[in-house]
């Protein structure tokens, strides 16, 4: 009976806060199952954090048996994991749901049985951080995919394959013709986080100096850009030996030899680092071997169920808050503006999966009653936009061909209710056949950024200009992070959900990242940008 009172306000911890675990365990099983984010390794992660629990069983058992609540020393735990609560439910950010449950995990033993405990279980408990989606860690994997390629193109020169980089990718100029695109997946940063995970367990079981340990872990990174490299190598001579469907073949499956290479390095580096660790006898158990439970004041156990209470409540107050307010596309306009000096032509999509023909008309009111091809339906948007779009979403795309023999083709995407309908182009553009360059920055004027890229197709010699920006009725963005960031503020706290819109320009005669191509833009974007206003006032 004295046990299951020593439990009982761990217990009922964990029973009220339920709610604050499932919508995270739903999110992870999203992540999982997402083959987008190429996160394969997640299902890993809960089972490494519960085996490094294991191996300390008997320490925490020993801390639990004595417990020492400290509810006060947990309450700005309890508050960060509220806050980030609130904006993944209000924001509908899946993250933010994660990091509340895990900070939830660490605060709960802590405020129940104490900083002994705590000291025990908060490493396999924060290693579940690594589930966490890192999508917004693609900023990141230009640089790493540019720094691959570069390594990767000086080995091959000097063994005698001739290739040139272009960007991130790697093309032959040699007699046997191949090319190498890099695309975000490609670029190791996932490999990294992976290798994180595992150096992390696996130095927590086997080293005993938290030096090392840090040694080990961040050797995942060089270890990971080797590993990368190595597969881009043997994906190269592939080609160049074979042919560029054997080696794309082989690149695809290449994790079946990068992956033991990685785990000997780290079997090697851990050898290496137990060398210097000195020998030392075991100390003295000082602990009884049927230690003696402390008795809980009653105010500690008061304080845990309160806060055990008010989590609860929180959680429930955070599904069921009022519906948010839906912002109005009123400020943008409702169809492109025509100019005098360009000819302007509608594309038109084909709906039916077996052909998908596109054409364009120049006549805004025309509407075509079929698809040319094989009489199937036509709509404004492609079908592949309408599959992968959340339903609510608003496409539109127009060409303008000027005098001068310049065309400039303007995608606008308007967001709906769903945060899903806007994303960055640099995602999705790789797997439809595109390489891009490294991203510049340019100011159209003091109001307007835009990012800007030189983009061509796999297996073409021609590049073209793309420039892209995110809007809403107040501002204009090139971060992806502060868009969500934002969004996620003003779902929260404002109770609003922002109408945002992702404008996209493509030129073929023009490279956005050249003096002149820029200019082009500029010229452009004065014209354009402010007819998408209904008041001219952006």
């Amino acid at each position: 009976m004295n046990v299951l009172l020593r439990h009982l306000p761990f217990l009922l911890f964990i029973v009220l806060t339920a709610g604050w675990f499932i919508p995270a365990y739903n999110a992870t099983l999203t992540a999982m199952h997402d083959h987008s984010q190429h996160m394969e390794y997640v299902w890993l992660i809960p089972l490494l954090s519960l085996f490094l629990l294991w191996t300390r069983k008997k320490e925490i058992l020993r801390c639990a048996a004595t417990p020492d609540p400290q509810p006060l020393l947990a309450l700005p735990l309890f508050l960060l994991a509220s806050f980030a609560l609130f904006l993944g439910f209000r924001g509908g950010q899946d993250r933010f749901l994660q990091i509340a449950a895990i900070l939830l995990l660490v605060a709960i033993p802590l405020a129940c049985y104490g900083k002994k405990i705590f000291k025990t279980i908060w490493f396999p408990i924060l290693l579940l951080a690594f589930i966490l989606p890192i999508g917004f860690l693609d900023n990141f994997t230009v640089p790493l995919r540019r720094a691959s390629v570069s390594v990767t193109t000086f080995i091959l020169n000097g063994l005698g394959i001739f290739v040139k980089q272009m960007g991130t990718a790697i093309i032959s100029t040699g007699t046997q013709n191949f090319q190498l695109d890099v695309a975000d997946p490609c670029s190791g940063i996932r490999s990294i986080v992976a290798l994180f995970v595992g150096t992390a367990a696996y130095g927590a079981v086997m080293l005993k100096r938290t030096r090392n340990r840090w040694i080990l872990f961040a050797m995942s990174i060089p270890i990971a850009f080797f590993g990368n490299v190595l597969r881009l190598l043997l994906t190269a001579f592939t080609c160049h030996l074979v042919s560029q469907h054997a080696g794309l073949l082989l690149h695809d499956h290449a994790l079946f030899i990068v992956a033991p290479i990685y785990t000997l390095l780290i079997f090697f580096l851990t050898d290496w680092l137990k060398r210097f660790e000195t020998k030392t006898a075991a100390a003295p158990q000082t602990e009884e071997t049927n230690p003696t439970p402390r008795k809980t004041p009653l105010f500690n156990t008061l304080l845990i169920l309160a806060f055990a209470i008010g989590l609860h409540l929180l959680c429930r107050f955070a599904q069921h808050t009022p519906p948010l307010t839906y912002e109005d596309d009123t400020f943008i306009q409702k169809t492109f503006a025509v100019f005098p000096n360009a000819v302007i032509h509608y594309p038109w999509f084909c709906q039916n999966r077996a052909c998908l023909y596109s054409f364009d008309v120049t006549d805004f009111e025309t509407i075509p009653e079929k698809c040319p091809q094989c009489e199937g339906e036509v709509r404004r948007v492609s079908k592949a936009e309408l599959d992968i779009l959340p339903a609510d979403t608003q496409s539109r795309k127009v060409t303008y061909t000027f005098a001068s023999g310049e065309t400039y083709t303007v995608a606008l995407v308007i967001s709906g209710k769903n945060r899903m309908s806007i994303h960055r182009p640099e995602l999705c553009l790789p797997s439809q056949g595109y390489v891009l360059s490294e991203r510049q920055i340019i100011r159209i004027n003091e109001d307007l950024p835009m990012a800007t890229f030189s983009l061509h197709r796999r297996g073409s010699s021609g590049i073209s200009g793309f420039a892209y920006v995110f809007f809403n009725s107040k501002t204009a963005t090139v971060s992806n992070l502060e868009r969500v960031l934002g969004d996620c503020w003003e779902r929260s706290l404002h109770n609003r959900i922002l109408r945002w819109g992702m404008l996209t320009v493509t030129s073929p005669q023009h490279n956005f990242q050249t003096p002149e191509g820029e200019a082009a833009l500029k010229r452009f974007m004065e014209q354009f940008y402010p007819t998408l206003f209904v008041d001219h006032a952006h």
